[in-house]
């Protein structure tokens, strides 16, 4: 009776096509989710970006506008307010809504999207330069009535590469 059988070699070239395959999908998949992380670094900038704009507007016509604390309790401010004012209710806003970054969080005080110090939460006033600080995002003041938002899209060839933009306020 002859029995038959995969011989020693055909089973090593299985096992080195399986390992190529998957070393290349390893590498296609490192990608597709390093592009996936800069995408939504620029969801959350253009969102962000786009709420502070639209409650800036509202507060400058004046009456009261809602706001997220950095405990995540609704509030209410009442316009008009200086705009260090409306920064500050900005940033509790974004704490407060729990915003992170797509990338993780490297260190343990920066817990949240716009903070380099979780307790008390300190905000930045710059915009994150830290190689480290990918996805996250500063709300400052750039003068008397205008307003940055500055995100840290990627580290690239020994420099950060910034989303930034400005909001007027009056």
């Amino acid at each position: 009776m002859k029995q038959k059988a995969f011989t020693l070699i055909e089973l090593l070239v299985v096992v080195a096509i399986i390992g190529i395959l998957a070393a290349v999908g390893v590498v296609a998949y490192n990608g597709y989710t390093a592009s996936a992380k800069k995408s939504a670094t620029k969801a959350n900038h253009k969102m962000i970006t786009k709420m502070i704009g639209s409650k800036g507007i509202q507060c400058s016509i004046g009456g009261d506008i809602e706001y997220t604390d950095f405990n995540g309790a609704v509030k209410t401010m009442n316009c008009p307010v200086s705009i260090e004012n409306f920064i500050g209710y900005m940033n509790q806003t974004i704490y407060g809504l729990k915003f992170s970054s797509p990338y993780g969080t490297p260190n343990a005080s920066w817990c949240r999207l716009n903070v380099t110090n979780c307790s008390p939460p300190g905000y930045m006033s710059a915009c994150p330069s830290h190689p480290d600080q990918l996805g996250y995002l500063s709300v400052f003041k750039i003068s008397s009535n205008k307003i940055k938002v500055c995100s840290n899209l990627e580290y690239k060839s020994g420099a950060t590469v910034y989303l930034e933009d400005t909001i007027g306020y009056e």
